[in-house]
């Protein structure tokens, strides 16, 4: 684990877990800005100052990018979280760089999720291999469902996981969900954004929500209106690092 060191849009101090090998990194944080401020309204790119890093260039990965939305009716709250993905890369050493895209400033403050692999850039070396396992989703009653596409793959040091919504019991649908991932490693603990349902008040994008990974139990409260839009199937992508990495 380590801090950035210093950012050029208004962040503050940036917390990141880490596991980090000859040819990749694999980081995991959470943070927000607000895009009203004049570092960041004066930047071209995203760019956050690290200690040294075990690589010093790498390929473009993804990173997301989130915003919280409530609108207040006569009848009720109605939750409008959106959000997307942003292409980043390690610029040097001791730099990430994310793309800056202007598309929902007016909506901040924004919260960024860095869950990303970073491999190193023009660096031939072996390949490691890992296996495809799937992951048995528990809750009682089965009342919340997965598509056949929700797996992982560990590794010693981290793991990635994609979890594929298929369908809840719709007694549920407003309901705190707890859901058991027996394979899931327990020393996984993270905030995750499940991607994915209609977003009727912002259309120019999907929904957005947050989960949180604790002790393999994966909990969810706040989702988007249209979380079972038709078309819209939400989704966890996400490579972990795991709490043995001290």
């Amino acid at each position: 684990m380590f801090n950035s060191t210093g950012n050029n849009f208004g962040a503050g101090q940036i917390t990141f877990k880490d596991y980090q090998a000859e040819n990749y990194v694999v980081l995991n944080s959470k943070f927000s800005f607000d895009p009203t401020n004049a570092d960041y309204q004066a930047c071209e790119q995203l760019e956050i100052y690290v200690p040294d890093l075990s690589i010093d260039r790498s390929a473009v990965g993804a990173v997301f990018i989130r915003f919280v939305e409530d609108q207040h009716w006569s009848w009720g709250d109605s939750v409008y979280d959106g959000g997307s993905i942003l292409k980043s890369w390690v610029k040097d050493k001791n730099t990430i760089v994310i793309e800056k895209q202007p598309w929902f400033d007016q909506n901040g403050p924004l919260i960024i999720y860095i869950l990303t692999l970073y491999p190193q850039l023009n660096q031939g070396a072996n390949t490691i291999k890992g296996t495809q396992q799937r992951l048995t989703m528990t809750t009682p009653d089965n009342y919340l469902r997965f598509g056949y596409e929700t797996f992982m793959v560990e590794f010693e040091h981290w793991v990635f996981i994609h979890l594929f919504f298929s369908g809840c019991t719709y007694a549920y649908r407003d309901s705190l969900w707890e859901v058991t991932m027996e394979e899931l490693p327990a020393d996984i603990t993270a905030d995750v954004p499940i991607c994915g349902g209609g977003n009727q008040f912002h259309p120019e994008c999907d929904g957005m929500a947050e989960a949180h990974i604790e002790n393999g139990v994966l909990s969810n409260q706040r989702r988007v209106m249209g979380f079972w839009d038709t078309g819209h199937d939400p989704f966890v992508y996400a490579f972990l690092v795991r709490d043995n990495n001290e």
